[in-house]
């Protein structure tokens, strides 16, 4: 009997209330007198100060997007082959550069323009289908001023970049400009980034919860997040900007239905100069303020209160968190790195059915982290393909060397983990040519000691690329140093022996293995026997002795 009681399934609300029930009635009757001799108080200074914290965070955020539009119009103007495009006017070169710049940092309008002005191509995302167009205005961009002072050469104290509002087809949008330069200094034409003044102000929306609006410096609203643009009287914009060194202005209004309190502040770029107004409104409430007879009595009878609880508490708590705290522990583990860990359900209620859903999650969080695994596994084959195709070798050279370095890495010992990470470095190791221009790369004479020593740096360039992603750091050891030879010899670092990463020398091994074993345009395979000779005539010079031996007994297996 007591049994099936306990199996029963007994909401968790019931469990806690029904003990508090007597108390309940006892707090009720002082907690009617107490609601008597509530006054509502106006409260303007704190919801002032509130307003100025949602203005501070707004400017921040302001800054902040700025700082993201400059790195990402570094990005654009510094991309090789971006200055020779936009002097032969060559539109399709500059969108194959430019678009996977436009996409990583998010930018919603890409403009470049040539030295005189005139636009040379003018791309706007579309919001539809999140694709790049180009823009069909006819405005010239050249007429505003941000973009003059950079067509003028003009460098303030911060630099020879510019920002400014420009009205494009997807609306007002904020752009940061800057110089397009060729390699020894010579300026060829400038480069705009933007994004929508909408997309900010929502951006500012979201992170503040307040609404806001940018206003040109005529008092014109160029974006808002309110219903309704509202329109600031000349003679508040120019006290807005004279008072700027004092403090921000506030306004009220009210926009359907709702009154706001709102604080306009300048906008400013990175040097300082206005370029409009930004207004930061928040929806005026007031707070429950008690007369100091109110607090002493409601002081007191939560006092009595308050044991009363804790007594009755403690004893009901202690059953309910049991399980709770079984899965708290649980969590901690989960957040280690444990999606194997599972609770066992003691319950029939909604704790119960807590810990089945977190059962179920860790579940999912497990699947979830294998199938991002496997997408990130894909990912890095579709960069070994393109790599391999942009270098001409022979079709499926990177899968194999990855599964060769595998096979051969296994036999010497290496585990788990170990193997996931030498077989990305395998399938990356020459993603650094990404960076080497077409002109050397697929050269078919011989290169000069000048473009030679600029092929030797792709190993560096991997190095840089991978080091900005921390899921790809752990196999970066091949991508850097397969170049380097036992002896010394290789580059870029000229590491000896052991000093090198053993995933490298045993990459080294199978890499010389597949493109001699493997047709080129150039010459025909050689053979398993003559390739074998070859790779044991380097042993202790290019290739490891160890890796070698190795290799032969996995070969002649």
């Amino acid at each position: 009997m007591f049994k099936q009681i306990r199996s029963l399934y007994i909401p968790i609300l019931a469990q806690i209330t029904l003990p508090y029930i007597i108390l309940a009635i006892l707090v009720a009757a002082g907690g009617t007198y107490i609601v008597t001799r509530v006054i509502f108080d106006s409260v303007q200074e704190r919801f002032t100060n509130q307003l100025i914290e949602t203005g501070l965070l707004a400017d921040e955020a302001i800054v902040r997007e700025e700082q993201e539009l400059l790195e990402a119009l570094r990005l654009v103007s510094h991309i090789q082959g971006v200055d020779g495009a936009v002097e032969g006017n060559d539109r399709q070169t500059l969108q194959q550069l430019i678009l996977p710049v436009a996409y990583n940092s998010n930018l919603e309008a890409v403009v470049l323009l040539d030295q005189v002005g005139k636009k040379v191509l003018a791309l706007a995302l579309n919001e539809t289908n999140q694709n790049y167009e180009p823009m069909q205005t006819t405005i010239s961009f050249s007429k505003a001023a941000f973009v003059a002072n950079v067509l003028q050469g003009q460098v303030d104290e911060l630099g020879d970049k510019f920002g400014g509002f420009f009205l494009t087809e997807i609306g007002e949008t904020f752009f940061v400009a800057g110089p397009i330069q060729t390699v020894d200094g010579r300026f060829v034409g400038v480069a705009l980034v933007g994004r929508s003044a909408s997309g900010l102000a929502q951006l500012l929306r979201q992170e503040t919860l307040a609404q806001v609006t940018f206003y040109s410096l005529d008092g014109q609203p160029l974006s808002s997040t309110l219903s309704e643009g509202q329109t600031i009287e000349a003679e508040r914009v120019q006290e807005a900007l004279a008072r700027q060194e004092e403090g921000s202005l506030l306004r009220s209004f009210q926009d359907s239905g709702i009154e706001y309190n709102e604080l306009l502040a300048p906008l400013e770029v990175r040097a300082g100069e206005d370029i409009g107004l930004m207004g930061v409104a928040l929806p005026t409430n007031f707070l429950v303020q008690t007369s100091q007879v109110t607090r002493t009595n409601t002081l007191l009878l939560m006092a009595v209160a308050l044991i009363l609880v804790v007594v009755v508490g403690m004893l009901v708590a202690g059953r309910i968190t049991r399980p709770i705290q079984d899965l708290k522990e649980a969590a901690i583990k989960v957040a280690g790195g444990n999606l194997q860990i599972q609770v066992p359900r003691a319950r029939h209620d909604e704790v119960g059915v807590l810990t089945q859903s977190f059962n179920s999650m860790v579940s999912s969080l497990s699947k979830s982290k294998k199938d991002l695994l496997d997408t990130y596994d894909r990912t890095i084959e579709g960069w070994s393909r393109a790599v391999d195709l942009r270098d001409h070798v022979t079709e499926g050279h990177s899968r194999r060397v990855a599964d060769l370095s595998v096979a051969l890495a296994s036999a010497m010992g290496m585990k788990g983990v170990q193997l996931e990470h030498l077989r990305r470095g395998a399938l990356l190791h020459d993603v650094g040519k990404i960076a080497i221009p077409d002109h050397i790369l697929l050269k078919k004479g011989k290169l000069t000691a000048k473009e030679t020593k600029q092929m030797q740096q792709h190993p560096i360039y991997a190095k840089e690329f991978m080091e900005q992603i921390d899921f790809l750091k752990p196999a970066m050891d091949i991508p850097h140093f397969h170049h380097e030879k036992w002896d010394g010899s290789g580059y870029p670092t000229g590491l000896k022996g052991k000093k090198i990463p053993l995933p490298a020398r045993i990459f080294a091994v199978v890499d010389v293995w597949d493109a001699l074993t493997s047709d080129r345009p150039y010459r025909k395979a050689m053979g398993v026997n003559e390739t074998m000779e070859y790779i044991d005539s380097e042993s202790n010079h290019h290739f490891d002795p160890e890796v070698v031996e190795a290799f032969k007994k996995l070969i002649g297996k």
